[in-house]
């Protein structure tokens, strides 16, 4: 059960959004290059991308998107 975790894109996004959530909140954006606002677009970026994705997504299919 947890070897299917480990190859799901799903849990691989949100452990990525849990690592910049903390960097954000203990201000240690910098040292990785982001700014607030770039950081600002970065997620306005992938919630958009993320809505296109839900719109899109076919969940009925297990083959298709």
């Amino acid at each position: 059960m947890a070897q299917n975790r480990f190859k799901s894109p799903v849990a691989w996004a949100s452990l990525a959004a849990l690592v910049l959530f903390i960097l954000k909140t203990y201000g240690l954006l910098a040292p990785i290059g982001l700014t607030e606002d770039s950081f600002k677009e970065l997620t306005t970026l992938i919630f958009g991308a993320a809505t296109a994705f839900g719109i899109l997504n076919n969940p009925t299919s297990k083959d298709t998107f």
